[in-house]
């Protein structure tokens, strides 16, 4: 038995999520699926691979249907991004997780390579008490609506002010990359998926 790490992108989304994909998956044993939205993350990251609006919410769609408990299939699928909801939005900077790289640096999230602890350096408590973290814990929920949950992702005007704030580098073991490059790549993302979000999430929380 194992699990899967599935990142989807804008060219891939549906032959990740098709019947076929899956029925392989669970023929060879596998008992969960777990999807990561791409990230434009890095120095030579495209966006073209970013998903739009109508493709994330046919992932968001999918996802549901492939483990519902009626037509779905028997593996256990979970949505790093679309799911926010079960887990109140963005668990990283050490609310529920955080990643450690190669080089022993104690960053937020697999995905935003900044920190200003290191693990050969520092006691993990402390590492979880660096000042980054603790911008995290005061800004999260960084959206009320858990289909916006990253602070990078959908809302990236927030990673830039939280970076400053607390003084962390760039980890990014194969170029440093400014947290305004970076966030700058999701601007146009966050603001076309904002209306759909807004529209999705009123759907099926106040009806």
């Amino acid at each position: 038995p194992f699990g899967v790490s599935i990142c989807y992108t804008s060219k891939n989304y549906k032959v990740v999520t098709s019947d076929e994909f899956l029925d392989l998956l669970i023929s060879k044993g596998c008992f969960f699926a777990w999807y990561f939205h791409y990230m434009p993350v890095g120095m030579g990251a495209t966006t073209d691979l970013l998903l739009n609006p109508e493709q994330r919410a046919y992932m968001k769609d999918r996802v549901r249907e492939i483990r519902g408990l009626t037509g779905g299939k028997e593996i256990f699928a979970i949505d790093f991004q679309n799911d926010g909801e079960f887990t109140g939005g963005c668990i990283a900077g050490g609310k529920l997780y955080c990643h450690i790289n190669a080089a022993g640096d104690v960053e937020p999230c697999v995905f935003i390579h900044y920190s200003g602890a290191n693990i050969r350096e520092k006691s993990f408590l402390e590492c979880l008490q660096q000042p980054l973290f603790k911008e995290y814990r005061k800004g999260q929920p960084f959206n009320n609506n858990h289909l916006r949950p990253c602070p990078m992702l959908e809302n990236p005007e927030y990673l830039p002010q939280m970076v400053a704030r607390s003084g962390a580098h760039s980890t990014d073991l194969e170029a440093p990359e400014s947290v305004e490059h970076l966030c700058n790549k999701c601007e146009s993302y966050a603001a076309c998926w904002r209306p759909e979000a807004e529209k999705l999430w009123d759907e099926e929380h106040h009806n």
